[in-house]
């Protein structure tokens, strides 16, 4: 029987990245892309997920990513020449008078990529992530997602985009909901209702204040997805809980914004890892769990395309 409780002693995660060490990795990364006309590119992603996941501390061990350029240049290749194929069949139907037409069908599976790139990218980067040796592992199947995706992007488009708080947490459920870290198990129990409000107020006032509200939004963003997520063991149930005030986000995002623009762009390392540091010392996880005691996951995904997708159209998960 699962119990669920709301009294729980918590630990933080720490995150012990420095600015100017992702400075070096991403200015050597920069340099390698260009000298080898952006083949060097998944070896660059790669480098830059080994030091955020490596810098990544809980209950006294890090995270290691174990994804390698190889695997993400694999997908590369491949999510490459998809968009290719589709843009020039594009540019040559275009030359004739029915050119709307294939215009029609690339638009269309463009966005029938989207489900391919989400689930293709959260299922490599969990699997190739362990924590004291133990991967994690996602169990979804793509046709249940992808019939997910259709039907509530059927409603989004319908609803001229109102639907699509509704849509995120359906997707974020689903892919909670099959992640686990051995034998524990995540979840998520957001309500579509509350997002939306979260999004129109944070909108509309963000436009009001010129944008000064924006880092309170995107904190109300945070505490929705960290409030609303729960780990089990089978038999507890435990929620995840998020610290995160108004006006430390503000403090941080607003603090960033003004790095960014003085540096000109320049201290966007600097300005990533506080952005990361803020989000880890408020974030708060229970104790309960046995974590000494975790079951090693056997399968393994080094599929690394749909990562590769979700890349070139620019996708964030956004969680």
């Amino acid at each position: 029987m699962e119990i669920t409780s709301t009294q729980s002693t918590r630990f933080t995660p720490k995150f012990f990245g420095k600015g100017s060490t992702y400075f070096g990795i991403i200015a050597l990364n920069v340099i390698l892309t260009v000298v080898t006309l952006g083949l060097y590119y998944p070896w660059a992603v790669a480098a830059y997920r080994k030091y955020i996941w490596n810098e990544t501390q809980m209950k006294g061990s890090r995270f290691v990513f174990h994804g390698t350029g190889r695997e993400i240049f694999k997908g590369f290749i491949i999510a490459y020449f998809i968009l290719i194929g589709f843009y020039v069949s594009l540019m040559f139907s275009s030359q004739y008078e029915w050119g709307f037409i294939p215009l029609l069908v690339f638009y269309f599976l463009i966005i029938a990529l989207l489900p391919f790139a989400i689930f293709g990218a959260w299922k490599y980067r969990l699997s190739r992530t362990s924590w004291r040796g133990i991967f994690f592992q996602f169990d979804g199947r793509f046709p249940e997602f992808f019939k997910l995706f259709l039907k509530h992007g059927f409603f989004t488009l319908i609803t001229f985009g109102i639907y699509a708080p509704w849509m995120r947490v359906k997707l974020q459920k689903y892919l909670f909901s099959h992640t686990k870290l051995g034998n524990l198990e995540l979840d998520f129990n957001g309500q579509g209702g509350d997002l939306f409000a979260i999004n129109l107020v944070g909108i509309l006032l963000s436009y009001l204040t010129l944008f000064l509200y924006f880092p309170v939004y995107l904190k109300d963003r945070f505490n929705f997805t960290i409030d609303h997520t729960t780990v089990s063991d089978g038999e507890l149930k435990k929620h995840l809980k998020s610290t995160l005030s108004g006006g430390e986000a503000w403090k941080v995002i607003m603090g960033n914004f003004l790095l960014l623009i003085f540096t000109l762009g320049l201290a966007f390392p600097w300005t990533f890892i506080r952005t990361m540091r803020m989000y880890f010392r408020n974030l708060q996880i229970p104790e309960d769990f046995d974590f000494e005691q975790l079951e090693q996951s056997t399968s393994q995904y080094k599929d690394a395309t749909g990562d590769q997708m979700s890349d070139m159209l620019d996708f964030d998960f956004g969680f």
